[in-house]
């Protein structure tokens, strides 16, 4: 690969903030609730993270976790931090606190909300190991006012015959929808269980169904979860999230746009523009389109966009400048969910 047709200078214009890695739910392919977690980011630091990404031109935030409705400041933080630059802030929840906080996201510059919900009522519930789950999120979901909203499935075997019925119900609604993919090779995601949720062939032929007739997906990304999901992937996107995308842990930890790899530095001890202007951070994300790591579906679908829409380095420069400037969509992936 010609590295010398990528970007010069990484920066990133999307970062994914966690405030927390505690969550409530219980799901079987998680290990967040296994853990009690101390959350490294005071209230004060959360603030100077927040108005340092806005500084360094940082303009799509999203607060993920853990859950981070759980930060009880999580509000306070956003009254006090310098929010105004941000052309999107979005919460990636589970949904099981929106109806007791909507008043207070309704009131926030919270703009853009995504809900993680993998089938139908009673096979949701048993798959986030949570009563209720499915009542709950979409109860709070109808109290939101002014907000987009996402609905995020990680498409698996226990819900592939009703994943037609989910689509229909949230976009019903007026929702976007948006997919994810099994994946145990992030932190968070090591001991789950992957296998008894892997989709079979009868799951993968209906789910490629969905996505192309209900979704209107492309080919070349339909074909790429047929294979994914038969582990019959001959190659790998050159990953272009590490150009897009910075990731900061909630122990200051920054990352560049992978939770597999490991952090690049930590804002407890650096500046995030030291971080990120470094030879070190700008390696890993050359290695990354190299696909030099163990591997993952963080924006896999992005990285497939950009591969197909042409061929070679210069297509992914001009597929990442391109994501950039419009608004740093994941092409309805919403990336690890809770």
């Amino acid at each position: 690969m010609h590295t010398r047709l990528l970007p010069s200078v990484v920066r990133p214009i999307g970062a994914s903030l966690k405030l927390t890695e505690n969550c409530q739910a219980k799901c079987v392919t998680c290990d967040y609730w296994k853990t009690r977690w101390e959350d490294g980011l005071s209230t004060e630091r959360a603030v100077e993270t927040i108005n340092r990404l806005s500084d360094f031109g940082i303009r799509y935030l999203r607060f993920t976790g853990g859950e981070p409705l759980l930060r009880r400041d999580l509000f306070e933080i956003l009254r006090r931090a310098d929010t105004s630059r941000f052309k999107r802030i979005s919460l990636q929840t589970n949904g099981l606190l929106l109806k007791k906080l909507h008043k207070e996201i309704n009131e926030s510059p919270i703009n853009k909300v995504s809900v993680s919900i993998d089938g139908l009522e009673a096979t949701n519930d048993a798959i986030r190991g949570t009563k209720e789950y499915f009542r709950l999120a979409f109860e709070g979901l109808q109290l939101l006012q002014g907000k987009s909203i996402q609905v995020a499935a990680t498409l698996n075997r226990r819900s592939s015959e009703e994943l037609q019925s989910l689509v229909d119900l949230v976009t019903g609604y007026g929702y976007e929808f948006a997919y994810n993919l099994l994946d145990n090779h992030l932190y968070f995601f090591r001991n789950g269980d992957v296998e008894s949720l892997w989709p079979k062939e009868d799951d993968i032929e209906r789910i490629g169904q969905v996505l192309e007739h209900k979704l209107k997906r492309p080919a070349y990304e339909i074909k790429y979860v047929k294979e994914y999901f038969r582990r019959s992937v001959a190659a790998e996107p050159p990953c272009a999230i590490g150009f897009l995308e910075v990731y900061v842990a909630s122990n200051g930890d920054v990352m560049s746009g992978c939770y597999v790899l490991a952090p690049v530095g930590n804002l407890l001890k650096q500046d995030l523009g030291e971080i990120i202007l470094s030879k070190a951070y700008k390696d890993r994300c050359v290695s990354m389109t190299r696909r030099e790591c163990p591997g993952c579906t963080c924006g896999v679908l992005t990285s497939l966009r950009i591969q197909n829409v042409g061929q070679g380095v210069r297509v992914l420069t001009k597929g990442i400048l391109s994501r950039r400037r419009a608004a740093g969509e994941s092409l309805r992936s919403a990336g690890p969910t809770q």
